[in-house]
């Protein structure tokens, strides 16, 4: 029973990638029945210009319908290789939407994380300022520190805020690593 389904398989998938070949087989089918038909009745009972043309009047009709498989076949194959790209397309942005989705959910758990320390470290920053005076050396190094943390808050924002996002490879050791476009 299973080696009759795979060879009927096989012979669906066959036809199928070579339409014009089943066509062929139906015409010369008929063709070669008609013939033996026409050949035994003249040798039996003696045929006639008639008999001829009734036993080969059906081949006309058979040839309108095997263009008419091929051409079935055909729209049916671009038909199921139009949706096959629809649908291939369809779970290629559901996958993009996920992926999105997942980031945004990352990123609002890592600006959850973050943003508490970066407001100690903000209110630090205030104080450290106006409690060191006018030392020059001292206040750069707190800017720089404010700048960093003003990075940071950004690029959390951005990564929230993004639409879409890209991936980046660094190195070996790194990886890739999503960047905003």
């Amino acid at each position: 029973m299973k080696s009759i389904r795979t060879i009927v398989a096989y012979g669906t998938k066959f036809f199928a990638q070579y339409p014009a070949l089943l066509s062929g087989y139906i015409i010369y089918s008929y063709l070669f029945i008609s013939m033996v038909r026409l050949f035994i009745k003249a040798r039996y009972f003696g045929a006639t210009l008639s008999d001829a043309y009734d036993i080969f009047s059906a081949l006309p009709f058979m040839w309108f319908l095997a263009v008419a498989l091929v051409k079935v076949i055909d729209y049916r194959s671009k038909f199921h290789d139009s949706e096959t790209r629809r649908m291939n397309s369809e779970i290629e942005l559901q996958t993009k939407v996920t992926q999105l989705n997942t980031m945004h959910e990352v990123v609002k758990g890592l600006q959850h994380q973050v943003n508490n320390p970066l407001a100690i470290i903000s209110l630090a920053i205030g104080q450290t300022k106006r409690s060191v005076g006018n030392n020059p050396m001292v206040i750069a190094r707190i800017e720089s520190i404010e700048h960093a943390a003003n990075q940071i808050t950004s690029a959390l924002q951005k990564f929230s805020e993004s639409g879409r996002y890209e991936s980046e490879r660094i190195d070996d050791v790194v990886g890739s690593i999503a960047t905003i476009p």
